[in-house]
């Protein structure tokens, strides 16, 4: 049951779903670089062996790339984990371009040749689960493969009205942490702007989701209570990719990759295994067949 104070509805629920657990840090050493793409500064940090798969990480809006540090603890000793903050969030600063999916689309495969990856696999959460999806439907060659947690595609999700107090407590959460990373900077006109974007965007239909390659792994991901996007919108996406598989983590909600770390990053960790074994086997019938 939702408790009438905020404070224990949002942090001290004993449901888990109701929980805003505290953001997580990146593992040391947690400093990165600017990469100046599109005329504008993209922060990014990469963790991981040299030879390891790379896996880029997309955060959701008005978020940054902390938020996956508990993913990326358990899963830099294997893969090469790359972070970037979306343009004017995060550690990244604001442009004077309106930001939308598209946009923010250029910014990764803009990042993705400045780094040197030709390909990687996907992980995008809400927004950044928006991105990847724009990315399989117009640039599927430069992915291995995409799981997508918490994206849409249509703005008919949310409440309808009032704003869930867990989503109230992360707004105001996101917007100490983005004057912590920039100082002197309003945050008042990037939260208009993602809300714009959130109101505006996506407008998908299932012809555009036909351009994802049938040859891509795609595991889209829900939660059992999620709170931004309709059941039926991510069970839709799923049956629109033929080949996806779709997982709805129980007991979470639009915040699940802290609020239930070790259950997120296991599936993370299954698909990823999953997807490697395929894109070695690709390879290697590539290989055998023109030898």
């Amino acid at each position: 049951m939702q408790r009438n104070n905020e404070n224990s509805t949002v942090v001290n629920s004993e449901y888990p779903w109701l929980r805003l657990p505290p953001t997580p840090q990146l593992p040391y050493p947690d400093y990165g670089q600017y990469a100046e793409i599109n005329n504008i500064s993209i922060w990014y940090t990469i963790y991981g062996p040299k030879n390891g798969a790379p896996v880029l990480f997309l955060h959701g809006g008005l978020a940054n790339s902390d938020y996956w540090g508990l993913q990326v603890q358990q899963l830099q000793s294997t893969y090469k984990c790359i972070l970037m903050d979306s343009r004017a969030q995060g550690r990244s600063p604001s442009s004077s371009t309106n930001i939308t999916i598209d946009l923010m689309t250029s910014d990764v495969v803009s990042l993705l040749d400045y780094l040197g990856f030709s390909k990687v696999h996907l992980v995008g959460w809400s927004d950044g689960a928006n991105i990847g999806l724009n990315l399989a439907m117009n640039h599927p060659e430069r992915l291995y493969s995409f799981f997508a947690f918490g994206g849409n595609y249509k703005t008919s999700g949310g409440s309808g009205g009032s704003m869930p107090p867990l989503f109230a407590a992360f707004i105001k959460r996101a917007k100490a942490e983005y004057e912590a990373f920039n100082p002197g900077k309003q945050y008042d006109i990037l939260f208009n702007d993602i809300l714009t974007l959130w109101t505006t965007y996506p407008k998908w239909t299932k012809v555009d989701f036909e351009k994802i390659p049938s040859d891509l792994a795609v595991w889209i991901v829900g939660s059992d209570h999620e709170e931004a996007v309709p059941r039926e919108q991510t069970d839709t996406m799923a049956s629109w990719i033929p080949q996806a598989g779709e997982l709805i983590l129980p007991g979470t909600s639009h915040f699940a990759l802290i609020q239930e770390p070790t259950r997120f990053t296991a599936a993370l960790k299954q698909f990823l295994a999953e997807a490697t074994h395929m894109t070695i086997c690709s390879n290697y019938r590539f290989v055998c067949i023109n030898n």
